[in-house]
C-alpha cells in the first residue's frame, strides 16, 4: 500500500513527465523545430567553451614550459622595468639564491636566466628580438622544456658558443643549423657589442614569443657579451606536479624575501597583462554566447505560448475533470523542460563528437592567421578541451532555463476559466 496521499486536483512527479512526453509527441513537427533551435545554441555553447578552455590550457601550458615557468625570483626593482630588460637591477650570489629556492618543499627545480635586448643580423636584414642567456647542463632543462622543443638541428652544447633560434626568425633569416647570424647588444654601461654565432638548432614551440621574437645561448656566453660576471636577471621556478601552487609561492615568499633583496613573482603575476585578456576574452565570450541561449529560450516560451492558445479546450477540459492551477502549471512547465532537455541532449551529442574530433587532430588556424598574433601564447593548431562536467552541467542548465521560460505561458494557461475556455473555438 502506497504511504503518499493524492491531493485532488494534482497529479505525481512521473505521471505530469509522461503527459508532458506525450503532448509534444504529438506535436512532433513543433517539438522538432523548438528543440532544434535549442540544439543549435548548446553546441554552439559548449563548442565555443571547450575551444577557449582549451586554447587557455595550451597557453597556460606553453607559458610555464617555455616562458615564466610556475615562478620567477628577480632582484628588487627589476620587476616593475621588466619590459625594458633592464640590466641596472641583477641577482648576484646566484648558487645562494638557487639553494634557498630549492630547500622549499613543492619546488622541483630552480635555473638562472638572462633576458636581453638585442639585434640578429645576417648582413642584409636586422632585427630587434629577445635574447636569452641559459643554463645548458641539466638546470634548464629541469625547469623548461626548451630542448624537446628543438625541431631541426641539436640542442645547446656545454662549452660552445652557438645559439638556438625561433622557427618564425629562421624563417625571416632564411638560414638553419649551420647558418651564422650576428648578435649586437649593449652592456650594462652602454657599450656595444657584436658576436657571430653559429646556429646550432632551430625551436619550434608554439609559444610565438619564442618562435617568432628570441633566441637562446648559453649563460657563460652572455654574461661575457653584456659584462655581467656572476649575474643573472632572474631564477626561474619549477614546482612538483602535486604541489599547490598557492602554498609554494607563499612559502618562497616567507622563507626568500625576508633574508635577501630578492622578490618572488608567481607566473600569473609575470603575465599580468595576458591574464587580464584572457579575462576580458571569458567576459566578451559570455556575453556572445548568452546571446544565443536566450534566443533558444525565447523560441522555448514562444512554442509554450502557441501550445496554450491551441490546447484551450483541452485545458479546460482538464480543469472541469477538477485538475487545480498548479497541476495545468506543472504539465506545461514539465513540456518546456523536456524540450529544453531533449535539445540540449542533441546538442551535447554533437558537441562531444566535434569536441573529440578536434582534440585528437586539432584545428589548424594558419590557413585563418598565418602568423597573426590571436592575442594568446600559441602558434598554427589549436586543440580544445572537453570537460564532462561543463557539458553536463551546461545539458541541466538547459532544462533549467527552459522550465523558467515556460512560467509565464504556464501561469496563463492556469488562470484560464473552465467555461470560456471549453468555448473556445
Amino acid at each position: 500500500m502506497r504511504s503518499d496521499k493524492l491531493i485532488p486536483g494534482l497529479i505525481g512527479f512521473g505521471s505530469t513527465l509522461r503527459i508532458g512526453w506525450r503532448n509534444l509527441a504529438r506535436s512532433r513537427r513543433r517539438t522538432l523545430l523548438t528543440s532544434s533551435t535549442v540544439a543549435v545554441a548548446v553546441l554552439l555553447l559548449q563548442i565555443s567553451m571547450s575551444l577557449l578552455i582549451g586554447i587557455e590550457n595550451q597557453s597556460f601550458d606553453n607559458l610555464i614550459n617555455y616562458q615564466t615557468a610556475h615562478a620567477k625570483l628577480y632582484a628588487d626593482g627589476y620587476f616593475e622595468d621588466r619590459e625594458d630588460r633592464n640590466l641596472t637591477h641583477t641577482i648576484g650570489r646566484v648558487d645562494e639564491a638557487k639553494q634557498a629556492v630549492r630547500s622549499v618543499d613543492g619546488v622541483a627545480a630552480a635555473t638562472s636566466r638572462i633576458i636581453f635586448s638585442a639585434q640578429l643580423s645576417d648582413g642584409v636584414d636586422q632585427l630587434s628580438v629577445q635574447g636569452m642567456g641559459i643554463e645548458i647542463e641539466g638546470s634548464d632543462s629541469d625547469v623548461f622544456r626548451i630542448e624537446e622543443a628543438v625541431v631541426d638541428g641539436a640542442y645547446l652544447k656545454p662549452g660552445e658558443e652557438g645559439m638556438l633560434l625561433g622557427s618564425s626568425l629562421a624563417e625571416f633569416f632564411d638560414v638553419g643549423p649551420g647558418d651564422f647570424l650576428t648578435v649586437l647588444t649593449k652592456t650594462r654601461d652602454g657599450a656595444y657589442e657584436a658576436l657571430d654565432l653559429e646556429i646550432f638548432g632551430i625551436l619550434g614551440t608554439g609559444n610565438p614569443s619564442i618562435d617568432r621574437n628570441s633566441f637562446l645561448l648559453p649563460l657563460a656566453t652572455t654574461q661575457d657579451i653584456l659584462d655581467l660576471p656572476g649575474e643573472v636577471t632572474e631564477v626561474a621556478i619549477r614546482f612538483d606536479a602535486w604541489a599547490s601552487e598557492s602554498r609554494v609561492l607563499l612559502d618562497l615568499r616567507g622563507d626568500v624575501e625576508p633574508r635577501s633583496n630578492l622578490v618572488v613573482k608567481g607566473w600569473r603575476e609575470v603575465e599580468d597583462e595576458f591574464m587580464a585578456l584572457v579575462a576580458f576574452k571569458r567576459t566578451a565570450q559570455g556575453v556572445f554566447l548568452s546571446i544565443f541561449v536566450i534566443m533558444a529560450i525565447v523560441g522555448i516560451a514562444n512554442t509554450i505560448v502557441m501550445a496554450t492558445y491551441e490546447r484551450t479546450r483541452e485545458i479546460g477540459t482538464l480543469m472541469a475533470m477538477g485538475f487545480r492551477d498548479g497541476g495545468i502549471r506543472s504539465l506545461f512547465l514539465a513540456e518546456g523542460a523536456l524540450t529544453g532537455l531533449i535539445g540540449g541532449a542533441i546538442g551535447t551529442v554533437f558537441a562531444l563528437m566535434l569536441a573529440a574530433y578536434f582534440a585528437s587532430t586539432g584545428i589548424d588556424i594558419t590557413a585563418l592567421y598565418g602568423e597573426m598574433d590571436i592575442g594568446y601564447p600559441v602558434k598554427d593548431v589549436l586543440y580544445p578541451a572537453i570537460s564532462f562536467g561543463f557539458f553536463a552541467a551546461s545539458w541541466l542548465l538547459t532544462g533549467v532555463l527552459s522550465a523558467i521560460a515556460s512560467l509565464w505561458p504556464a501561469y496563463r494557461a492556469s488562470r484560464l476559466h473552465p467555461v470560456n475556455a471549453l468555448r473556445h473555438v
